[in-house]
């Protein structure tokens, strides 16, 4: 009989069941491996933060090697030329150390406050204009002014209380022009301020365009006293064309219209000669005053409780000269034209715009501040103040609106309040009214500018923005005569 044996193997269930196992087995086995936070996955990480953290040995190594060749000083300069060789840093952070650099392999971002956390120090701005620079010797009571973006780009913050000249004071390529300010505490009640800007000694091709055009200007020493070929040295700087200063490397003007130390009197002030003078923003100008009250107030202004108390400058009345120094050198790369200047209308156009901050028949009109439009007009006529004006510092609130537009240069470092606000005299006259109008004597005649024909053709000087910029952009004109023989100035562009 035949025997069938029994014989044991693999069920068909069983390898179902360990096929079944196997693949679980490797399901896990690739997600330990390919998970995010899987072998593979936290082995390349490992890799990336290891080329990382090399990358940042090797930049802080160079970093140590330049602190050490200054003793452990490094500029903010420095560090960027050392970042810069490693990849490409990220733009819209100001700040330095809030900056992400972007490497050169692999695009790895690394915030350099991360491979980076010291202390700089500041770049020396070099001034490549050639401008002279700020003769500050003979002002007493001083301080050098600049100003910041706050951390919004919604207002300039200023730092008005620096004793010792910053290394970025000034760049009149950029239209950074130098600013100082004068305080007097004259008693626990009373301080008295002024702000400066200094306008550097220049010569200039005297335009001939009847509209609006950039003037050629290059700046000088005073050691020189011939111009270049087609150029003349402004007659502001020159002993002959300012009556007997002397030739001059440069001269300090108002950054803004005068108020007085009782400002909040309607008109700013009074006819008083016993009133202080103050040039700040956001006071009232100082009009219904006497010229004759002028040129005493701005003489008197070294003397003891008074703004320039101490300084052994020569302080007066802004002639008609020096008023157009200003006028000139604003409408130069150094002015309106350079690349930094927010004054550029959609044209293209470069208009400084108006201080339109007048009203109650101009009992009051407000320093420092700009309008909404280049022509935004000053209505006298008003009751009430108007709403569309911004400070000299600030944006409006959505930022389209920059108060610099009011100053010389479209920066917050220029002359403001030069068009609109209030017409403003300057010592120029007719000649033969400089006794009856400005109470000056034979002796004191550098003081004002004269002139001898009212036909402004033929007797107005070069250099006093008259004839050189008469009529650009719709300016009001007005050359003394008989019937009204002192200049005023306002509106020119």
């Amino acid at each position: 009989m035949s025997k069938i044996e029994d014989t044991k193997g693999i069920t068909l269930i069983a390898l179902v069941i360990t096929i079944i196992i196997l693949l679980i087995l490797a399901q896990v086995t690739i997600a330990t491996l390919t998970d995010k936070n899987g072998i593979l996955e936290k082995s390349k990480e490992a890799k990336i933060q290891y080329e990382i953290a090399q990358i940042k040995e090797q930049i802080a190594v160079e970093i140590m090697g330049e602190q050490a060749k200054n003793q452990w000083d490094i500029t903010e300069k420095q560090l960027k030329d050392i970042l810069e060789k490693y990849g490409t840093l990220s733009e819209k952070e100001e700040n330095l150390l809030d900056k992400t650099l972007t490497t050169q392999e692999e695009n790895y971002e690394i915030k350099v406050s991360d491979i980076f956390n010291g202390s700089m120090t500041k770049e020396p701005v070099v001034d490549k204009s050639g401008a002279n620079s700020p003769n500050v010797s003979k002002i007493s009571q001083k301080e050098y002014v600049i100003w910041n973006w706050n951390e919004e780009k919604s207002e300039y913050e200023i730092n008005d209380n620096q004793k010792t000249e910053p290394l970025d004071w000034y760049d009149y390529e950029n239209g950074k022009w130098a600013n100082i300010k004068t305080t007097n505490k004259v008693s626990e009640t009373e301080i008295l301020e002024a702000y400066w800007v200094w306008i550097p000694r220049f010569e200039y091709i005297v335009p001939t365009s009847t509209t609006a055009t950039q003037i050629e200007v290059k700046f000088i020493n005073k050691e020189k006293i011939t111009p270049d070929e087609n150029y003349i040295i402004h007659p502001a700087f020159t002993n002959e064309g300012n009556g007997g200063f002397g030739e001059l490397d440069g001269i300090w003007v108002a950054k803004f219209q005068a108020s007085s130390n009782s400002p909040s009197t309607e008109y700013g002030g009074g006819n008083s000669d016993q009133l202080k003078v103050q040039i700040k923003p956001k006071e009232q100008t100082w009009r219904k005053i006497e010229v004759k009250n002028i040129v005493k107030v701005c003489r008197k202004m070294t003397a003891v409780g008074e703004v320039l108390q101490g300084s052994n400058v020569d302080s007066h009345m802004m002639k008609n000269i020096e008023w157009g120094a200003v006028a000139i050198l604003s409408q130069s790369k150094y002015g309106i034209y350079n690349p930094q200047s927010s004054t550029k209308l959609d044209n293209g156009e470069n208009r400084i715009w108006n201080n339109p901050n007048g009203y109650n028949s101009a009992k009051y009109i407000y320093t420092g501040y700009v309008g909404d439009t280049a022509e935004a007009p000053t209505d006298f006529s008003a009751t009430t103040a108007p709403t569309k004006v911004i400070e000299y510092n600030k944006t409006d609130i959505d930022r389209n609106l920059n108060g610099t537009r009011g100053s010389t240069t479209g920066t917050v470092y220029g002359v403001y309040d030069m068009a609109g606000a209030s017409w403003e005299y300057v010592a120029g006259c007719f000649q033969g009214e400089e006794t009856s109008k400005f109470g000056l004597t034979a002796n004191e005649r550098k003081y004002v500018d004269l002139y001898t024909n009212s036909n402004n053709e033929e007797s107005s000087k070069l250099g006093d923005a008259m004839s050189e910029t008469k009529g650009w952009n719709g300016d009001y004109f007005n050359f003394v005569n008989l019937y009204t023989p002192v200049f005023n100035r306002g509106r020119w562009i």
